[in-house]
């Protein structure tokens, strides 16, 4: 028992602050108080984001009209292509970064909390991609794997409105890392129809290799997922040939 409580102070002591901790580490935990504040944290910057970027609404919605995306679905998939569009943005121009604006405009908060502002630079790091879903240990924790690298991750999903994931299905998103090796998506994910995983399974490592010389991921993201959204639409309406 004395053992058990050395090592249970350890965990504590090693875990990282708000306050103290200026670099953020994946690997390491994080209190679920502190998981709380950052994840409102990502809402105000979300806010932020919408305010600032009206614009790119749009142009969004063209992309949906385009590709004749199921209603239901057409929220989901505006979210996600929101944020696509932010992390292109700032990922264009090394003289750019919506992080950094945001963080400017909020120094006095964020002054006082270090390890929020390298999380959120984490933000800028990320990917859009694809996962198939491997496991589920229940609706809010489930295991993905990505398409592409095959690396798998440990996600947690904290919107409660969130559909619920189905073994089997291939999905869309944007993960962020929250601690302790576990990642969350942006939301929720962008879920395929089930019935058609397969042939999108298939034709993502297909126009993935078309598309890979695009001048950036998030430019090879966006071609491929034109691509299999359509063939989502193509199973759905069984147009899709056998």
């Amino acid at each position: 028992m004395k053992n058990s409580g050395k090592l249970n102070r350890n965990v504590v002591e090693f875990g990282q602050s708000l306050v103290y901790t200026k670099q953020f580490n994946n690997d390491y935990p994080i209190s679920t108080k502190n998981k709380k504040v950052m994840i409102s944290e990502l809402r105000d910057f979300t806010k932020y984001l919408t305010q600032n970027n009206r614009a790119s609404a749009y142009l969004i919605q063209e992309f949906i009209d385009a590709h004749q995306v199921n209603e239901e679905k057409e929220e989901a998939l505006f979210h996600h292509l929101f944020w696509w569009r932010m992390l292109y943005e700032s990922n264009q121009d090394d003289r750019f970064s919506h992080v950094e604006n945001y963080i400017a405009c909020n120094r006095v908060k964020l002054n006082k909390k270090p390890l929020i502002i390298s999380w959120l630079k984490e933000w800028e790091k990320a990917i859009p991609t694809f996962y198939y879903v491997e496991y589920l240990y229940h609706e809010q924790v489930i295991v993905v794997v990505d398409i592409y690298t095959k690396e798998t991750l440990d996600v947690i999903v904290y919107d409660p409105t969130a559909t619920p994931a189905k073994k089997g299905e291939i999905v869309m998103g944007t993960l962020l890392p929250i601690g302790n090796r576990l990642y969350f998506p942006i939301l929720d994910f962008y879920h395929f129809d089930l019935e058609a995983s397969k042939d999108i399974a298939i034709y993502l490592t297909y126009y993935h290799e078309k598309h890979a010389q695009n001048p950036s991921d998030y430019e090879a993201f966006i071609r491929v997922l034109s691509k299999v959204l359509q063939v989502e639409e193509l199973v759905t309406s069984g147009e899709m040939d056998d």
